[in-house]
């Protein structure tokens, strides 16, 4: 089974490199509490690279390094 390493940053100094398997959406690192609790990251964030926000389906296999960013609050 290949594995796809992913460094994961949030914030200026935190960052965390995890291995995933292939299938592995953007979705379920978001929602892996060890890697925010690594990361120091609060639940409401996004996954942005290269300045494109991520959808939680994307495939993680397809990228190197992903950030985590605060969610906009939206105003209703």
């Amino acid at each position: 089974m290949n594995m796809t390493n992913v460094t994961i940053r949030y914030g200026l100094t935190n960052s965390v490199t995890r291995g995933f398997e292939q299938g592995v959406t953007v979705g379920d690192i978001l929602a892996d509490r060890s890697i925010r609790m690594a990361l120091s990251a609060p639940e409401a964030v996004v996954a942005v690279s290269n300045g494109d926000t991520l959808s939680p389906d994307t495939l993680v296999e397809n990228y190197d390094s992903i950030t985590f960013e605060p969610q906009a609050s939206s105003k209703a």
